[in-house]
């Protein structure tokens, strides 16, 4: 039996498959949910180059209802929660392709207008295209961050520590942003709304902020939170029927 890491391929192989089994059928439960990824042209026949994006969506849903559970967000806030976690990107692709032809910054105005006025022609709530949008903060206030609803919290500090399907340290996960051009044009063209700072200074200030008051809520060791989600997602992974 070949061993690799102190596990046996097998184990490996079998643990792959019982993590896509489970996204699988957080997947299905939430069908519905997941078309309008299919409009945005991330998800389903012709979308293969952009499969990441809806993997990322799905993904940071698991995270956020992991966080919502746990922080004993009731029922209806936390379906609300997973639901616009998982189609919050999903006019992604659109808005890569403006940031590649205009630039970060103004490709992700050409688009922001657009991604809102198209939500609500879908029939979706004002009060959840405002927090799917809510992984952006709308100022850079700390009051005003500090007082945001959890919900809104949640879903800015899931999208924050999401990269592929695994969480990271936010700190982590900005550094790696930060490494293509587009990005740093998108998060300096805030400096002007964000009184000097750029988004993903913000961004930091907000991560550690959340970080800090989930970890306290949750009666976590400081720096824990991301070890706390990646275990509870692995226990619903091993645990499932």
């Amino acid at each position: 039996m070949k061993i690799e890491g102190g596990f046996s391929l097998e184990n490996k192989i079998e643990n792959e498959r019982r993590k896509t089994s489970y996204f699988s059928r957080f997947a299905l439960k939430h069908f519905n949910d997941m078309k309008i990824l299919g409009k945005g042209g991330i998800l389903g026949k012709g979308a293969e180059k952009w499969r990441n994006i809806s993997e990322h969506c799905l993904v940071e849903a698991v995270g956020a209802d992991i966080l919502t559970e746990y922080l004993g967000v009731d029922r209806d806030k936390r379906d609300k929660v997973v639901k616009t976690a998982l189609w919050h990107d999903w006019y992604k692709r659109r808005e890569i392709e403006a940031m590649q032809k205009f630039g970060g910054g103004e490709g992700y105005q050409k688009t922001a207008d657009e991604d809102e006025r198209l939500l609500r022609e879908s029939g979706i709530p004002e009060d959840m295209i405002k927090l799917a949008h809510s992984n952006i903060p709308e100022n850079s206030d700390l009051n005003n961050l500090k007082n945001r609803s959890i919900e809104e919290k949640i879903i800015h500090f899931v999208d924050l520590i999401t990269i592929g399907s695994e969480f990271v340290n936010f700190a982590e996960r900005l550094q790696i942003s930060e490494q293509k051009r587009q990005n740093i044009e998108f998060s300096e063209s805030f400096r002007k709304k964000y009184n000097g700072k750029s988004l993903y200074e913000v961004q930091r200030e907000a991560g550690k902020m959340e970080q800090a008051e989930f970890e306290k809520l949750l009666g976590l060791e400081p720096e824990t939170l991301i070890n706390f989600i990646s275990a509870k997602l692995e226990e619903r992974i091993k645990f499932q029927p």
